[in-house]
């Protein structure tokens, strides 16, 4: 464990000469694979669309053939997210898993010309200028990560929770909240039971 991590000081040290931490040339990966673990920031992605704080990379780069290249890993952190019903900000943890695969752009591909991918193209990443690039996959992982319409935890953190309770609860809220006559039949409805 002290050597891959003496390894991976060294080579954040000397090896990175592009300036980019998620980049890793592919001659300083030894053939008994790279362990990594990185902190992270936003910038460190090349965007800052999300706020994120306490970003964390962990993982291994192996080389799974001469020209292919896996890692396997886990992303974390935590989201400063905006509740979709109260509109309060709370604080969203998060871990994913990680995987990755790259190989050399197939040499028929190489030119601008128009390529017809194949099913397993689109799980593959490319190495490019001898350099595995890892600030795609962790930007896209973190982007699946962020809840479509995320929510307090257990209770609202907002300034009037019994506007996010009726919200929650479909209920009509503000102005004109009596709902429309015209929806009244439907008013005690719920779907049967298909069992």
């Amino acid at each position: 464990m002290f050597k891959a991590y003496a390894r991976l000081v060294e080579y954040l040290l000397r090896g990175n000469d592009m300036g980019k931490i998620l980049q890793f040339p592919l001659a300083q990966i030894p053939d008994d694979g790279l362990d990594v673990s990185l902190d992270l920031e936003p910038a460190d992605l090349e965007e800052v669309w999300f706020r994120a704080s306490s970003l964390k990379l962990t993982g291994k780069l192996e080389k799974t053939g001469s020209d292919e290249v896996s890692f396997q890993g886990r992303l974390s952190g935590r989201f400063l997210l905006e509740c979709s019903l109260g509109l309060a900000e709370f604080p969203y943890p998060f871990s994913e898993p990680l995987a990755v695969y790259f190989s050399r752009v197939p040499q028929d591909i190489a030119s601008e010309d128009e390529v017809e991918l194949k099913e397993e193209d689109i799980d593959v990443a490319y190495i490019e200028n001898e350099t595995v690039d890892l600030t795609t996959p962790v930007r896209d992982q973190i982007g699946l990560a962020i809840p479509i319409q995320p929510r307090c935890p257990d209770k609202c953190l907002g300034e009037a929770p019994e506007t996010c309770r009726k919200l929650d609860e479909g209920e009509s809220v503000g102005v004109g909240a009596e709902s429309d006559p015209r929806w009244g039949p439907l008013k005690g409805w719920k779907p049967e039971d298909p069992a």
